[in-house]
């Protein structure tokens, strides 16, 4: 594997993202003068360079503690790899890890925290350690709504400041391409001219993502085929697993609910709410919840339709695109 086009790589610059990281930078420069700091939320989808700059940050400033929540799963192994020791109970790790904290104050930073199988026994150990401390906590998730999914007390403590990372347009991946080409020097990308680079960056803008472009590139490499017939193979390939991990990821009551858009809906027939209520067996607020829990995950849209004098207004939910709705039933099973 050439590093440069790995996901581990970290560039001198991480252009297009320089104004994140001097946001993210002054936390850091905050908590060594202060002690103290924003709690931040850095959210944005796959390939969005969430992990990168955090790195990058944390590669100038240091004081700080990184875990990869997607590793550690528990609240209890995550805790456990803060405070550095081993301990038996959830009581003292959550008092070691504490103290360790304050012997030796880092920026505490959890990347993938939807990962997290007991988000809200984690959540409400990070406020214990944050009313305890006041170190700054900063999380990281594609999930755009995983602040508001914490505990409302936790919410209050931590009152964390979202930084949303936009998606990469297909302009902004050409030049992290053409950077990261640069520092590789490989007779094989002599195959790749600006017509195929420019295919790569079309194909990789349809989900914004940096890593599904360096993905494309290092298998191109790999089996030294730069056609776009192959580009697009890998394209559906990458999107069917990544679909897959999605449906495995969310929790039953969200896998019912999407079961039952699939089975009734699709990119041109809705549903409306009150079946949705009437299937799922929930209340009109739950139901309201899942709907912008998958809008939030781009997955589906829904619109309100006023039917008149004593009609009211009835809620009509289908799924986003037609993409969308066959990716989804190529890996979901019922």
């Amino acid at each position: 594997m050439i590093i440069e086009l790995s996901e581990e790589y970290i560039p001198n610059q991480i252009i297009h993202r320089e104004k994140q990281v001097k946001e993210i930078s002054s936390i850091f420069t905050n908590f060594k003068k202060t002690g103290m700091g924003t709690n931040l939320a850095i959210l944005g989808v796959t390939g969005a360079g969430k992990t990168v700059i955090i790195k990058k940050v944390i590669e100038e400033q240091g004081q700080s503690i990184y875990i990869n929540c997607n590793e550690t799963k528990t609240p209890f192994k995550t805790l456990s790899k803060i405070c550095l020791k081993k301990v038996k109970t959830q009581s003292d790790v959550l008092e070691q890890t504490i103290k360790s904290l304050r012997d030796n104050p880092r920026i505490i930073i959890l990347d993938e925290i939807d990962k997290i199988k007991n988000l809200f026994a984690l959540a409400n150990d990070l406020n214990t350690i944050y009313r305890k401390t006041m170190i700054p906590i900063i999380i990281i998730s594609f999930k755009r709504n995983i602040v508001e999914s914490l505990p409302s007390d936790v919410r209050k403590t931590l009152f964390f400041h979202k930084l949303n990372l936009p998606s990469y347009n297909a302009i902004e991946l050409k030049d992290i391409l053409e950077s990261r080409i640069k520092l590789v020097e490989l007779e094989l990308l002599d195959k790749l001219d600006d017509g195929r680079r420019n295919f790569i960056c079309a194909i990789a803008s349809k989900q914004g993502s940096a890593r599904v472009l360096m993905n494309i590139l290092v298998r191109c490499i790999q089996s030294n085929n730069f056609t776009q017939k192959h580009i697009e193979y890998l394209y559906e390939e990458m999107n069917k697993k990544d679909w897959r991990g999605f449906v495995e990821d969310i929790n039953e009551t969200e896998k019912k609910f999407l079961e039952i858009l699939t089975r009734n809906s699709n990119c041109e027939k809705s549903i409306d709410f009150q079946f949705l209520q009437n299937k799922m067996g929930l209340s009109a607020g739950r139901i309201s919840q899942l709907i912008s829990i998958f809008e939030r995950y781009d997955v589906i849209i829904s619109h309100t339709e006023n039917l008149g004098r004593g009609g009211g207004r009835k809620r009509n939910v289908r799924f986003k695109s037609k993409e969308t709705y066959n990716e989804i039933m190529s890996v979901i099973s019922y």
